[in-house]
């Protein structure tokens, strides 16, 4: 079996009628395979041989496989993308690594990133075959993509595509500076279970590792940023809500709380909720929101029991100055008040991140 490196795939979707083999080769045909060699000038005897310049000698190949026709692979190469504070490249000739920064003490940094990338694998359905935390080492599970080729069902043919990738955390003894390695371990292509013996060049390999990587640290960075939000949420001031009903008998969440504080602590709270806040209005109290619980992971990040109970679009929060302090109103996107069961159904998470406050735990 052939072992080399490699990082996550990520398989395009279908164009045309193309299978995946033929997506990463070149159109046309491959006829110079055909030529035939070059045969050395004969001079006939008494005949002085011509001068030769040797500019335009194509050299040899080198020894072992050659990529040649439709072997080689003409897609352009990927780029690594060091999403992230702190995330610096270093490449070297059989692998890439990331190198992560922390300057917080009280952080694990290895334990940190074994954490993340282990969710990172979990939230892909990526198998784990052996994991040691101690030193550091994650190897997954076989990967396989299925799909079906051809135009009609009688001459369908399976392609499976079957990879494995091993990961290695290692992080410094000052504790603060750590590097993520992803290789590829194996690499099968099979169409109606023949294996198609691909021979992955220096390109193919770095392709496939740069696509992991830049899905685990995008992961990664992402998860970080949400921690940091919550960590923000909680040294913060919280505040109690209670539900009421507003002027227009609407169902409203309810604080005493001043407009001031509310509206700063609703700029925490919108994006840790799943909120992206796209306009506002202070003067008119008014956030301009979009909400959709499956962009960048928010369902796997939080569970099944934090996903609000509400359908990805636009929608408005609007805040109002009452005797009691301030009512907070949700909308949908043309200013129309949600209903009450909507509103009920909402109030146990937003309660809770509104009210969080220093940690106790």
């Amino acid at each position: 079996m052939k072992r080399v490196l490699l990082g996550v795939l990520v398989v395009s979707a279908l164009a045309g009628c193309s299978t995946p083999l033929e997506r990463r080769q070149a159109e046309g045909n491959y006829n110079y395979l055909e030529q035939p060699e070059p045969v050395p000038l004969v001079v006939p005897e008494g005949l002085k041989s011509p001068k030769v310049s040797s500019e335009y000698v194509i050299p040899a190949p080198a020894t072992g496989d050659r990529i040649l026709g439709a072997r080689i692979d003409v897609r352009s190469p990927l780029q690594v993308l060091p999403l992230g504070e702190g995330v610096r490249l270093q490449e070297s000739a059989d692998s890439v690594t990331v190198l992560l920064e922390n300057q917080r003490d009280e952080v694990n940094l290895k334990e940190q990133i074994m954490t993340n990338l282990s969710e990172f694998l979990g939230h892909k359905n990526i198998g784990i075959a052996s994991q040691d935390d101690l030193q550091g080492r994650v190897d997954t599970d076989w990967i396989e993509v299925v799909e079906e080729l051809g135009g009609s069902w009688w001459s369908k043919e399976q392609y499976k595509l079957r990879q494995r990738y091993g990961f290695e955390v290692q992080v410094r003894d000052n504790g603060h500076t750590g590097s993520l390695t992803i290789e590829l371990l194996d690499h099968e292509e099979f169409v109606d279970q023949q294996d198609q013996d691909i021979a992955l060049t220096d390109s193919d390999k770095r392709r496939y590792t740069i696509d992991m990587l830049n899905n685990a640290i995008s992961y990664m960075n992402f998860k970080q940023t949400q921690q940091n939000k919550l960590r923000d949420l909680e040294r913060a001031e919280g505040m109690a809500l209670s539900l009421a009903t507003d002027a227009d008998g609407n169902t409203t969440f309810e604080t005493q709380a001043g407009f001031e504080r509310v509206w700063s602590r609703l700029d925490r709270v919108l994006p840790v909720l799943g909120f992206t806040v796209k306009d506002l209005d202070k003067s008119q109290g008014t956030y301009y929101v979009d909400y959709d619980p499956n962009e960048g992971f928010w369902a796997n990040l939080w569970g099944n029991n934090d996903i609000l109970a509400l359908t990805s679009g636009a929608y408005r929060v609007k805040l109002t100055e009452v005797a009691q302090g301030t009512q907070i109103l949700l909308q949908d996107a043309d200013g129309v008040a949600l209903d009450g069961e909507l509103m009920n159904a909402l109030f146990e998470q937003f309660s809770d991140y509104m009210q969080r406050n220093v940690k106790s735990l």
